[in-house]
């Protein structure tokens, strides 16, 4: 009797076994752990990499300079690099890394044609991020000749017939054409002009149309003369 009594003393005073303190402890410990788990977390998110500047798609006049440009928000143990159209760019005297950057002293409407990307890569930790793909709207103008396009040859024109001049300057944007003869502009009251296609035609060709006749065409990027003259 005083055994079970004695018992229940302990038991009344709050008495616990060894087991029973070391469940009420375990939820603690997990507590400790999950807490670590979560700064550790934190901690490699803070480290991530961001950009504050990526590369943009922009117009870009071909000849020109231009610059792409590439900034994270922590610049400690980065190393930048380029792709172009997927592949590592190499620097060269016309396109080159500056800094983060990348500058075009010249750019090729042909050479500089595709997406550019910025890649920044966490030495320390390996971590690399990959920026958006940027490109350029390359406005260019290139000058060329004027050149019969109908009939096939100077032998196979005659009088009273359908001659039509071409004037082969091509550009992006699609350039305006004007026609000249002898240094005289012409205009569309007066004579067969087509601006989409670059063409002047004379549907019955006479002696009064011969004449020196050259074009010049303008669009964005800038303003020139044919290169070879027509004479007819």
């Amino acid at each position: 009797m005083d055994q079970r009594r004695g018992s229940e003393t302990r038991r009344g005073e709050g008495w616990r076994t060894p087991a029973a303190t070391t469940r009420r402890r375990m939820p603690v410990d997990m507590m400790y752990a999950v807490g670590f788990i979560c700064l550790q977390v934190l901690s490699i998110q803070a480290a991530a990499i961001q950009f504050t500047k990526e590369p943009k798609s922009q117009d870009a006049l071909h000849g020109r300079s231009a610059m792409l440009r590439c900034e994270v928000s922590d610049p400690t143990d980065i190393r930048y690099s380029w792709l172009h159209n997927g592949q590592p760019l190499e620097n060269s005297e016309r396109r080159f890394q500056e800094g983060s950057n990348l500058k075009f002293s010249a750019v090729d409407r042909r050479l500089d044609a595709g997406n550019f990307e910025c890649v920044a890569e966490n030495t320390a930790t390996g971590e690399a991020l990959h920026s958006n793909n940027a490109s350029f709207n390359i406005k260019w103008l290139e000058s060329g000749g004027v050149i019969l396009k109908e009939p096939v040859s100077d032998r196979e024109m005659e009088n009273s017939s359908l001659v039509t001049l071409r004037c082969d300057i091509d550009g992006h944007p699609r350039p305006t054409c004007q026609w000249f003869k002898d240094g005289v502009k012409l205009t569309e009251k007066t004579h067969q002009i087509n601006n989409k296609e670059r063409t002047l035609t004379f549907k019955n060709a006479s002696p009064d149309d011969n004449g020196l006749y050259y074009c010049c065409a303008k669009n964005a990027a800038g303003h020139v003369c044919s290169n070879t003259n027509y004479t007819l």
